[in-house]
């Protein structure tokens, strides 16, 4: 099966059973035929995927991953287009692996060529005021899954919300909106990326320049 994956080695979301962030493009299987599916998060215990199925909490669907074959899932928590599932049997470990082999690495042309989008900035003023996806949604009252996509690209805030969650950031209006590109932006990125591969925060990686 021919697979456009990248992986995304956010430390904060891992749990004990090795989660790690996939972002894989495959086919899955629900009661009325085959539909769309992106796998964004795949353990051996289960995964995140997004769909415009109208799938709600406890329905079962199939799914197709790269080396395991068609594997049973359930929905336990539902978001739409976003929802958490777990695998009917766990996930063996070589199966997950080789999953992952699939994927390809975040490329730098991935990054926006130096660009700063939304979503990349929203993480960059998330971590500096040291808040989890969880934090900023409960204090906007929406869900994690919903943070989540604003902050991979995947939604923006409605606009009745864009004056709370800078507040949360403690930035103005205006300073939710992108960065120009320069030589500052470009080593942000690249610590990003750098923490991405390693599976830590930004914070924690250091670039130096010898001239």
């Amino acid at each position: 099966m021919k697979i456009a994956a990248r992986f995304e080695g956010d430390a904060a979301n891992r749990r004990g059973d090795g989660r790690r962030m996939l972002r894989l493009g495959t086919t899955g299987k629900f009661a009325r035929g085959d539909g769309a599916v992106t796998v964004h998060n795949v353990s051996q215990s289960g995964l995140l995927i997004e769909t415009r199925e109208p799938l709600r909490q406890g329905d079962t669907f199939a799914v197709e991953l790269p080396q395991a074959g068609e594997q049973s899932a359930e929905v336990v928590w539902a978001d739409a287009p976003m929802f958490g599932c777990r695998f009917a049997e766990p996930l063996g470990a070589a199966a997950l692996s080789a999953a992952q082999l699939r994927g390809e690495p975040l490329a730098a042309a991935d990054a926006g060529a130096g660009a700063e989008d939304f979503g990349a900035r929203f993480h960059r003023l998330r971590i500096a005021r040291g808040l989890s996806l969880g934090e900023i949604a409960n204090r906007l009252g929406v869900s994690k899954p919903t943070v989540w996509a604003w902050e991979h690209g995947k939604s923006r805030p409605v606009e009745r919300r864009l004056a709370a969650l800078a507040d949360v950031l403690g930035v103005s209006l205006s300073g939710l909106e992108p960065a120009a590109p320069g030589p500052d932006r470009e080593l942000e990125l690249s610590r990003r990326r750098i923490a991405d591969a390693y599976g830590v925060e930004p914070s924690r990686v250091r670039i130096m320049i010898e001239l």
